[in-house]
């Protein structure tokens, strides 16, 4: 892109900031995880090239879940304690400086008849989109965290995951996932279905066991058919169960989940009461009174499919969400490393989204630039208008994505709508405005885009598209033939003095059938010639 004068490089909380609170290459990114148990937060800095650094875990227990699966519907106390937790989330989020934040939503609100009323509460209430994400979905980002985390190559690996509602079973080698499956086995939704007793009774044991039979059994079949070599597992209930464990064998590796501990911690937790259970060390009181069902659960995949221990992993379905979200948006990160400038980066992002002709806009913004600063005892203007006439030269013609017929008009609309974030908003309609009467009419009072400018706005509007017009026409064949444009302003005339490294006659007569805007913003033709 054309040089422009420098401006500090910022994360913008809002548009229009110029802040500088961040260096270039410090980008921090949030993903929230809307769970069926608890609400986790994550917040990570992104290195230049896509590497994360955890900066801040945020957790609370707030069981969205814990009355939904039996009745289908989210309680307004659940709610109302979940947006609490969410807009702390946000306001965290903020301090640390994020630039976005990514919030998915698993079982409890999936299945939810009124989960769609707390999604639309949120975004109107905290201004924060909260995406629902499929069983599926849920298990593979689940697999993309727990790959970031740990080394995956030489597999196949099993990887367990016990969430409130549902239960992520997934096989995985290096980079690839062998088996996807969710089931509502979730540590919440057993507990509401089966256990009612405290301690649990053994009919509802029984019951609750039967169940497992039914849902793992074929389940286990299939993936000891993928022969997993080793076996992780991850979530706040497996971080309990691996502490709770640890209390009782302390010379158990650490970050692993023995099954024989295990099955001496199960019996103990069907004999317990809840009571009893608040003071198990490692154990989260508000999980107490779901934990035998995960306890349980976990003991029967070790049964089924001989596992002796299980390694645990804290990183999972938070992680997966930011690894997810670069591998999406790695170009722009690609151009964040190499353009710093966030008002700059915004441009050149949104030119490569619109699949930019680059070549012929870098040149035709090199010649715009070069005829405003030869032009500027003319005009008048300073670097700011300079800038923004820069930038509507580059993106004059993105709306060719759309259609080349009336392309001027699409990249008015496409500017408009492009999430130029850095800009305020008369700075964007300005770009916009410029790559609108790039060709055809030059603005009137009849444009009303055009007319909602400011004064100072509209006269950049007229002079970028004048120039810019000229420039455009100078790359008529889109070969770059004009080196460098030479202006001698004379009391009635301008020369542009052409010179090129082969004939530019095309170049030079294509400009100055273009010229007309020119005559009439600045008071006197353009005359333009080979040098």
């Amino acid at each position: 892109m054309t040089d422009l004068p420098p401006r500090p490089s910022t994360v913008p909380a809002k548009r229009g900031s110029r802040e500088t609170p961040l260096a270039p290459d410090d980008v921090r990114l949030a993903a929230i995880d809307v769970g069926s148990n608890s609400l986790h937060m994550i917040v990570c800095r992104i290195d230049a090239s896509g590497g994360m650094t955890l900066l801040s875990r945020s957790r609370e227990l707030v069981g969205l879940g814990r009355m939904s699966f039996p009745s289908k519907r989210l309680s307004k106390v659940a709610m109302d304690r979940a947006k609490i937790t969410l807009a702390r989330f946000v306001s965290e989020a903020k301090r640390l400086q994020c630039e976005k934040i990514i919030a998915v939503a698993t079982s409890a609100v999936r299945e939810a008849t009124n989960g769609g009323e707390f999604i639309e509460q949120v975004r109107r209430e905290l201004k924060l989109h909260v995406r629902v994400v499929s069983a599926r979905e849920e298990a593979r980002l689940i697999f993309l965290g727990v790959r970031h985390g740990l080394d995956l190559s030489g597999g196949p690996h099993m990887i367990l995951d016990i969430g409130g509602g549902s239960v992520e079973f997934i096989v995985a080698s290096g980079d690839k996932a062998l088996l996807l499956e969710s089931r509502k086995l979730g540590a919440a939704r057993m507990t509401a279905k089966f256990v009612k007793s405290d301690p649990v009774d053994p009919k509802e044991l029984a019951a609750l066991l039967a169940h497992y039979d039914r849902e793992l059994t074929p389940l286990a079949a299939e993936i000891a058919r993928h022969k997993p070599v080793s076996f992780i597992a991850t979530s706040g209930a497996v971080e309990n169960l691996s502490t709770m464990c640890a209390a009782l064998a302390p010379k158990d590796p650490a970050g692993v989940l023995r099954c024989a501990t295990l099955g001496a911690l199960v019996d103990e937790l069907i004999k317990s009461k809840s009571e009893d259970r608040a003071t198990m060390q490692g154990l989260d009181d508000k999980r107490r009174d779901q934990i035998l069902a995960a306890a349980v659960l976990v003991r029967e995949v070790c049964k089924r499919l001989n596992v002796e221990q299980f390694t645990t992993c804290k990183s999972a379905l938070r992680e997966g969400i930011l690894v997810d979200y670069l591998a999406k948006h790695r170009p722009e990160f690609e151009v964040r490393r190499k353009v710093p400038n966030p008002r700059r980066r915004a441009v050149l992002d949104l030119a490569i989204r619109c699949h930019w002709h680059r070549e012929h806009a870098d040149q035709v913004a090199r010649l715009t630039c070069s005829l405003f600063d030869q032009l500027r005892p003319l005009h008048g203007m300073g670097n700011e208008e300079r800038e923004l006439i820069a930038y509507g030269a580059t993106l004059h013609d993105i709306g060719a994505l759309i259609s080349r017929k009336a392309h001027h008009k699409h990249s008015m609309y496409l500017i408009m709508n492009g999430d130029l974030d850095p800009f305020e908003e008369n700075e964007v309609r300005t770009i916009a405005n410029i790559a609108r009467y790039h060709r055809k009419s030059p603005p009137s009072r009849d444009d009303a885009e055009f007319m909602a400018l400011p004064k100072r706005y509209q006269q950049t509007v007229r002079v970028g598209a004048a120039l810019l017009r000229i420039a455009d026409g100078l790359d008529r064949t889109n070969c770059s033939v004009v080196n460098e444009v030479v202006c001698r302003t004379r009391p009635d005339r301008v020369d542009i003095l052409v010179e090129s490294r082969s004939d530019a006659e095309m170049e030079i007569w294509s400009a100055s059938s273009r010229a007309e805007m020119f005559e009439e913003v600045f008071g006197r033709p353009a005359v333009i010639r080979q040098a």
